[in-house]
């Protein structure tokens, strides 16, 4: 007779009867070595998985962050005062991004632990980071899978992933990894609360909210952790348990409203370029469907990680088209098919297996802020927008072999483990070479244009890279070309071909003509002006010309030190023009002090009288 399984009584304070709850503060000390050893255990396989991270250089938007941030470089109360005032990308207004917690941590590695531009520290503290959050995934996979086994599992599938590289060994994907500390330990700190009385209870309550302020000032998507506890609370609580519980989550208003004050206060604006995130252009349906096929791609990704890429900009994932038969559509409509059959999982799962319920939505509502579905973002897609749903996909995979095995024999639990090691080491096998392609620029944007030769950017900064090597402008010059030939407006692109063809010895006409187009698309590219300027300044009768452009380059941009030098040579070539030449070449002394450039002036003064 078949054995007919009561179905888990639930507990009041969010487990199981028979799961163990997350361990207590007060617990014997062989517990806690135990949960101990296995974290060690697990940051030591972190560890040798990202060993050679530290080797790569501050590429991709690090060298922005890092190298030309004045607020980073000195811990002054004016920095501290810029910081917390300004937004995350220094120098512009239009990006919308607040993240003071990220940039403090910056300034802690540049002149606190004395790191400045050398990238080593900064990948320590990533990788610190990362190991807390293993730490914190472990915990959470107790409490959600109910034994150490299979939080052991989950965590180490998590942390090894090679998905989560683009967060972990790129120095700024440390908002992603701050951010999802504070989900987490939100989490987590919400749950204690619920057991807890009295100092206990408002200790735990503090954390939390201390928590949700880490992440939301740290990146914008850590919003999600009500979401996250309220999901916790559905799937576990009881109704009476969670009308108690209710009231904890005022704790969290006073940071979520600081943050949005101040964001306000900042008059902040997201101006993302339709090359980032070409949904913007797109009608409704267009960029929903084609959202769909994007979180159908981080599924594949999860699945199969073999090709990466730092960049997924247009055109990475075409717009969906409306063309029934063709393969790019037909992504879309599976990934929605993929996404309906999730709910339909998920409601069936609500009430028999509820970890693979829990993992499941926690995949949709982490990913919910990054998804595009709701809110047009910055960008259409980047592996570091999965660091936390990741943990949802990892949990159901986990989940999902336990369920299985649950009424295995001793020889097929063997086997479960044996797949789940061979899991996780090809997992860290794949993160382990994933990190090489993050060396350099070079190396990073020659994996990028291999796995999407589609998109613009990646071939764009593939030539940035090969024009800084030693006889590789024609090979930069030809990957400007095909930048162009898939979006022909991006004026930087024209810019940076026209440079490349001056600084190969191509016909100067040509790079004319680029800055030219550059400065049709962009009139407010001061560097275009100036370079256009110079090559002029090299054709015959082109003198007045190339004054013209220096002066449209110092409306741009007054403070641009070479175009007042540039204008004061091309000043002191026209007659009776000596003293504006002075001045143009004192306003760039003022701006950037030289002695040769000083002693010329003085003799210029001296010849003049």
């Amino acid at each position: 007779m078949k054995e007919t399984r009561k179905p888990r009584r639930l507990r009041r304070d969010g487990g199981r009867a028979g799961y163990p709850p997350l361990p207590r503060a007060g617990a014997g000390g062989r517990e806690w070595r135990r949960h101990a050893w296995r974290m060690l255990a697990l940051w030591a396989l972190v560890l040798a998985a990202y060993s050679n991270s530290f080797e790569s250089g501050l590429v991709f938007d690090n060298a922005v962050v890092i190298s030309r941030d004045a607020r980073i470089q000195a811990v002054t109360p004016e920095n501290l005062r810029l910081i917390l005032t300004g937004q995350y990308w220094s120098g512009t207004t239009a990006n919308g991004l607040y993240r003071p917690f990220t940039t403090f941590s910056y300034l802690v590695n540049y002149a606190v632990l004395g790191n400045g531009t050398h990238p080593a520290g900064y990948h320590w503290v990533n990788l610190a980071l990362h190991g807390v959050n293993v730490s914190l995934v472990y915990l959470l996979g107790i409490l959600v899978l109910g034994a150490p086994a299979p939080a052991l599992a989950l965590a180490a599938l998590w942390g090894l992933h090679p998905l989560l590289t683009e967060s972990v060994t790129n120095i700024v994907g440390r908002a992603d990894l701050l951010a999802g500390f504070g989900v987490l330990a939100g989490l987590l700190c919400y749950v204690k609360s619920a057991t807890a009385l009295g100092r206990r209870k408002l200790f735990w309550l503090a954390a939390m909210a201390a928590a949700q302020t880490v992440g939301i000032f740290s990146k914008e998507n850590a919003a999600v952790l009500p979401g996250i506890m309220l999901l916790y609370d559905l799937t576990w609580s009881p109704r009476a348990a969670w009308r108690e519980r209710a009231p904890t989550y005022a704790a969290l208003v006073l940071p979520l409203a600081a943050f949005f004050y101040l964001r306000v206060a900042l008059q902040v604006h997201i101006l993302a370029p339709f090359a980032d995130n070409p949904l913007l252009n797109a009608g409704f349906w267009t960029a929903r469907l084609t959202a769909l096929k994007v979180i159908g791609k981080y599924l594949w990704l999860f699945v199969w990680p073999a090709r990466l890429s730092a960049d997924y900009s247009y055109n990475a994932v075409p717009l969906f088209g409306w063309h029934p038969g063709e393969w790019e559509d037909a992504k879309a409509l599976i990934a929605l098919a993929v996404c309906l059959g999730a709910a339909l999982l998920a409601v069936r799962w609500y009430g028999t297996r509820k970890p693979l319920f829990f993992f499941l939505a926690f995949f949709f509502v982490a990913l919910a802020p990054t998804s595009n579905l709701a809110i047009l973002i910055g960008s259409i897609m980047a592996e570091r927008f999965v660091y936390l749903p990741s943990i949802g996909l990892a949990g159901c995979a986990v989940a999902a072999i336990w369920a299985l095995g649950r009424q295995a024999t001793r020889q097929r639990l063997g086997a479960r483990w044996i797949a789940l090691g061979l899991l996780c080491l090809a997992c860290a096998v794949r993160t382990y070479a994933r990190n090489f392609d993050w060396l350099d620029e070079g190396s990073l944007w020659t994996s990028a244009v291999d796995v999407c030769p589609g998109s613009a950017k990646t071939h764009y900064n593939l030539g940035n890279a090969l024009k800084e090597l030693p006889g590789r402008l024609p090979d930069a010059i030809a990957q400007y070309e095909a930048a162009l030939r898939i979006n022909p407006d991006l004026a930087e692109v024209h810019a940076n071909l026209g440079l490349a063809l001056v600084n190969s010895g191509g016909p100067l006409q040509e790079a004319v003509a680029e800055y030219q187009v550059a400065l049709r698309i962009n009139p407010n590219l001061a560097e275009a002006h100036y370079n256009l300027g110079n090559a002029l300044l090299q054709l015959p009768g082109r003198l007045p010309d190339a004054i013209a452009q220096y002066e449209a380059a110092l409306r741009v941009y007054p403070d641009y030190a070479k175009a007042h030098f540039s204008l004061g040579n091309a000043l002191l070539q026209l007659p009776g023009r000596l003293p504006d030449a002075i001045a143009q070449y004192e306003a760039a002394l003022r701006i950037r002090p030289d002695p040769a450039l000083q002693e010329m002036v003085n003799r210029l003064r001296a010849g003049r009288k």
